[in-house]
């Protein structure tokens, strides 16, 4: 076997391999087994584990630059990918090495195979087979136990409680924005969502949590106080906002065990980005628990490390990719652009997947923004769903409101939209937004150079 025809296999393995029942009764049962065959590698290096519906990717990211900053070498994994499979599983070194590697083709095809092995090792004694993301993970596990870094930052892939990365044992968790999204495995209703990412808070193991919702932090509290873990509410932290540029936010931050001042995270309008700061912040000052803090030439290294794609991510003077795919995330993109934009007529091209509550998305992205032309296409996955359909729900959010107008265009082809698209702006001074999904953006990012660089 070779990586290509690796990535293949795993990429064509369910993505769930059990529905919601199943999982209830079995939990992770089946994964535990095939761990123990590869000598329980999940277990074998000092983990944090991070949940939540949005900004848990950024958070581990901001966790990371922190860890490496005080000289740490940091494994990450993280989901889903952009461009290449290879970018959910990275480790990145400390001051003496100061760089991420993606794990290499030929280390992922060696990861496979170990846990290939197990697993058909495992089905042949009457066992069933791993979802992708259970490959995924276990390949992720095996890989870091192999290069032995410091601390490994794990990503949940879907809720908490029930999710494959929840069999490790970590030092520190941390929970992230709570909205609604994958309802149908984890509830509609907020404290539902929030008991299912609470189930990865640990006996005696501390959890920092920024739900942004006082219903999900409730049900933290209640959980946290349960098992005994101490439980450090970042929305009680104080911090202001100094100065917002086109590339940067300056803000300062204080509380009773550390403040800072004038910190400067490097990303562009996207506000929500200092809630995860601050929750890297909070997490990596209560596992180095001291009574000045971490100093703040260390947190400004690592801000300055943050790199994270398809968030607010311009990749053009005139284009910017946010992967914003559900209610929660939609609402801080607005909040995003309209502090980027101010009183300009924004363009925006716009996906989304079949399977997502898109209208109340799209009704935000109407009511809230004043929106010169809409462009509207379709992903390229199984989950995608016609451009035509999406077109005319923003069509009929015009058509309610009297005196005003706005051109919607649609095609399914990402890369007819987005040549039409930045054709429209690249000689003015507006911006185009893309966002709706993070299968649009890996599109994107995939034809940009050809695109927008022609």
């Amino acid at each position: 076997m070779n990586y290509d025809e690796a990535v293949d296999k795993i990429i064509n393995t369910p993505r769930f391999a059990k529905n919601p029942g199943e999982l209830n009764k079995s939990g992770n049962a089946n994964l535990l087994k095939i761990m123990e065959k590869l000598g329980n590698p999940h277990l074998n290096v000092p983990s944090i584990h991070i949940a939540g519906t949005n900004g848990k990717g950024s958070t581990c990211q901001f966790v990371k630059g922190i860890l490496c900053a005080m000289g740490y070498s940091v494994g990450v994994f993280t989901s889903p990918h952009l461009l290449r499979i290879n970018e959910r599983i990275e480790v990145s070194y400390g001051s003496g090495k100061d760089c991420s590697e993606y794990i290499s083709d030929d280390d992922f095809l060696l990861c496979y195979e170990k846990v290939f092995g197990a697993v058909c090792e495992h089905v042949k004694e009457g066992g069933i087979h791993l979802s992708f993301f259970e490959i995924m993970f276990a390949m992720a596990a095996v890989y870091f136990d192999m290069k032995k870094p410091d601390y490994v930052i794990y990503e949940t892939g879907l809720g908490g409680r029930l999710d494959a990365t929840n069999i490790i044992n970590p030092v520190m968790t941390a929970i992230t924005s709570i909205g609604l999204d994958h309802t149908d495995y984890l509830g509609d209703t907020i404290e539902a969502v929030a008991g299912e990412k609470a189930g990865i808070i640990k006996k005696s193991i501390p959890v920092i949590y920024n739900t942004g919702s006082k219903a999900a932090d409730i049900v933290i509290e209640n959980t946290a106080s349960l098992l005994n873990a101490k439980a450090i509410n970042v929305a009680k932290t104080d911090y202001i906002i100094n100065e917002i540029t086109h590339k940067t936010i300056d803000f300062s931050v204080h509380n009773s065990y550390y403040k800072y001042q004038k910190l400067i995270l490097p990303v562009t309008g996207a506000l929500y980005q200092i809630d995860n700061a601050l929750t890297a912040i909070a997490l990596c000052n209560e596992l180095f628990l001291n009574e000045t803090g971490i100093e703040q030439e260390i947190i400004q290294k690592g801000l300055d490390k943050f790199l994270w794609q398809g968030r607010m991510e311009s990749i053009h003077p005139k284009v910017i990719l946010d992967g914003a795919h559900n209610l929660d995330a939609i609402e801080r993109f607005v909040e995003s652009v309209q502090e980027i934009s101010g009183d300009k007529d924004i363009h925006l091209l716009f996906a989304v997947a079949g399977d997502k509550d898109y209208k109340p998305m799209i009704d935000t992205l109407c009511d809230k923004l004043r929106l010169g032309k809409v462009y509207i296409t379709s992903i390229n996955s199984k989950r995608g769903i016609s451009a035509e359909h999406i077109a005319k729900i923003f069509e009929e959010n015009f058509s309610k409101e009297q005196n005003r107008t706005c051109t919607v265009l649609w095609d399914d082809d990402i890369k007819v939209m987005l040549k039409e698209a930045f054709d429209t702006v690249k000689n003015t001074d507006n911006t185009l937004f893309c966002v709706g999904s993070l299968y649009l953006i890996g599109s994107i990012k995939e034809i940009a150079k050809e695109v927008l660089y022609d």
